[in-house]
């Protein structure tokens, strides 16, 4: 006899009984995992709903991974320590407006009404088959992005700034945001050009002005591609604010087609070149990526510019004795 599968159906569950009784059946019943999504209000929700959190607890002790995102707040940081004391996986996105699950990779639930420390009113329940394929890619792709409890948990508590990454693909942006970054900055600017053209598009663009213009107190290294045409004039533009620094690397050393500004050892800005050739920013950027991760700053931006200002010393200095001898 050939095996029958089982219809595809989307149906539309109402009332809060209704809702509670089929949301404790279904992970009563699951055999691997389920994923949920919630807004700022969904971890008290799913805390003090009884017959829920009993149910979710019983399936942890079966063995079944329950992975959660969540805005985790200052109002709920308490339900949220207990869902991961109850064996949640759970992870932080900000401002979050929707709600959903998906259970076992195969059916999904959407919660359509969300109130603090209530059930839902409402529930919308699927098993179409490419919808929740559809639904459980963009979950997997959500999840990977997401901060772990712990993390978001720990700057809430200890008043820390949260950490971002982002990535702009907007020129008019990465430019706004370069200079607003310079004008922020409070001890320290280190600007790393992969190319000379990057410096001159940058010049024309009114850094050079803008730099002069910082607060007189803020440090400001430049590194720059060695190139002999060049230098003399690029040192003529900084001559009278000695708080500006400039040296150059040897075109040999290893490069790629970044430039690269940190502001305080705290953010950092790191700009892909799509086209050198171009006279302006707008046309030669390609895309820029934003942080304030410690490890992001340190790993890449800052580190590269320490060792190649290091390198550009000593060759400055061996520059000079060779001129001596």
């Amino acid at each position: 006899m050939p095996i029958l599968s089982t219809p595809e159906t989307t149906e539309v569950i109402y009332g809060v009984e209704s809702i509670i009784s089929k949301v404790a059946k279904t992970i009563s019943e699951l055999k691997d995992c389920a994923d949920a999504y919630w807004d700022a209000a969904g971890p008290s929700a799913v805390v003090t709903t009884a017959p829920v959190r009993k149910a979710l607890i019983a399936a942890v002790q079966r063995g079944i991974r329950l992975r959660g995102i969540t805005d985790i707040t200052t109002d709920n940081i308490s339900y949220c320590k207990m869902m991961i004391e109850d064996g949640h996986h759970l992870r932080h996105l900000p401002e979050l407006k929707t709600t959903f699950g998906i259970n076992d990779r195969m059916e999904y639930m959407c919660m359509v009404i969300v109130e603090e420390k209530k059930a839902p009113a409402q529930y919308i329940v699927s098993n179409v088959k490419r919808f929740v394929e559809g639904q459980q890619s963009l979950y997997d792709t959500l999840w990977s992005r997401a901060l772990p409890a712990e993390q978001r948990i720990r700057e809430i508590e200890e008043g820390l700034k949260p950490e971002f990454t982002e990535t702009i693909i907007d020129p008019t942006e990465i430019q706004k945001l370069g200079f607003d970054l310079v004008k922020s900055a409070k001890e320290e600017i280190t600007i790393l050009f992969s190319t000379g053209n990057g410096f001159k598009r940058q010049e024309r663009a009114g850094l050079i002005r803008l730099l002069q213009e910082t607060d007189p107190t803020v440090k400001v290294r430049i590194l720059l591609p060695a190139d002999s045409a060049s230098e003399n004039t690029t040192k003529d533009k900084f001559y009278e604010d000695r708080r500006i620094e400039i040296r150059y690397f040897l075109k040999s050393t290893p490069q790629t087609l970044l430039t690269t500004l940190t502001t305080d050892k705290k953010l950092c800005l790191v700009i892909e070149l799509k086209d050198d050739t171009k006279d302006n920013s707008f046309e030669a950027v390609r895309s820029a990526t934003y942080s304030n991760s410690e490890s992001i700053v340190w790993t890449r931006p800052a580190s590269i510019f320490e060792t190649l200002w290091m390198q550009a010393e000593l060759d400055d200095r061996r520059r000079i004795d060779q001129r001596i001898s």
